[in-house]
């Protein structure tokens, strides 16, 4: 009864009778368009993501390689060799390039609230207002894609202004749907989205934004959600750590849906990430 109960406290936010029947505690925004419900521009977001990208690149062990061959015929060979460094190092090594770049580093950590079980917590340093806090990793599904086994009883699916769907469930069906889908759009040497996400040690440490816990009348929501489209133009070999991929084969020049997680106010550290998972926008 008490995991039960655990279960629905989580559930319920994707559960439409309840939802029907709770409208007054949603929290309202008024916008003019779903285009003006951001708190930064899209660029800056890119520009965020784009600096801490290429820093991670320059440190992980692939790099060295690929740069060799960044400028020549894309080999049909694998990585692995040059992949020999142990993960958990891997994970610290970006945790420290985080809190060098963003001045904060987040890890997932047991959340403060009692029976949330995991939550996003600021474990370095201060994260500054309207700073990209972390990103919602999963597979993208269209209006009408097949979502409704992946999503029986999952409680990390998340909708998108424009009724894309993004299935950040590391577990499970969706985890084996995800790596399936990632191995497929991998482009010789360069790997078109991470992986890393689904395990304990990301190589991108944004991407636990899945993990942060919905907010409370004693912990107010500190995280908004923002969607932007990752350009088609952006970096080859960067992409390695977008942790999104399309669950329908894309087209080479479609853009990639990215949900990153802005700072409503300063967060210090030690503090555990909330935003709100009830929002209606106007």
């Amino acid at each position: 009864m008490k995991s039960l109960r655990k279960w629905w406290r989580q559930y319920r936010y994707r559960f439409v009778p309840w939802l029907a029947l709770n409208l007054r505690n949603r929290s309202v925004r008024a916008v003019d368009g779903s285009t003006d419900d951001k708190l930064i521009p899209d660029n800056d977001v890119l520009v965020s993501l784009e600096t801490l990208f290429k820093a991670l690149f320059d440190v992980h062990p692939q790099s060295q390689y690929l740069r060799e061959h960044m400028k020549k015929p894309v080999p049909d060979v694998s990585l692995k060799e040059h992949q020999a460094a142990p993960v958990d190092m891997i994970h610290k090594r970006s945790l420290c390039l985080m809190r060098q770049i963003s001045g904060f580093c987040i890890e997932r950590k047991p959340s403060k609230i009692p029976g949330c079980g995991t939550g996003v917590i600021v474990t370095k340093g201060t994260v500054p207002k309207h700073a990209i806090v972390a990103m919602y990793p999963g597979l993208i599904y269209y209006p009408y894609d097949p979502v409704l086994l992946q999503s029986v009883g999952n409680p990390f699916i998340f909708r998108c202004v424009d009724g894309l769907f993004i299935d950040g469930n590391d577990k499970g069906l969706s985890k084996f749907l995800y790596r399936s889908c990632a191995g497929r759009d991998r482009l010789g040497p360069f790997d078109l989205c991470d992986k890393t996400w689904l395990t304990v040690y990301p190589k991108n440490p944004l991407a636990v934004g899945q993990y942060v816990n919905n907010h409370n009348k004693d912990f107010p929501a500190n995280v908004c959600y923002q969607e932007c489209n990752l350009p088609t133009e952006f970096a080859l070999h960067l992409r390695q750590y977008v942790p999104n991929v399309f669950y329908r084969t894309p087209d080479m020049l479609q853009c990639v849906r990215m949900v990153a997680l802005v700072s409503l106010r300063e967060i210090a550290q030690g503090e555990e990430l909330f935003s709100s998972y009830f929002t209606m926008i106007h």
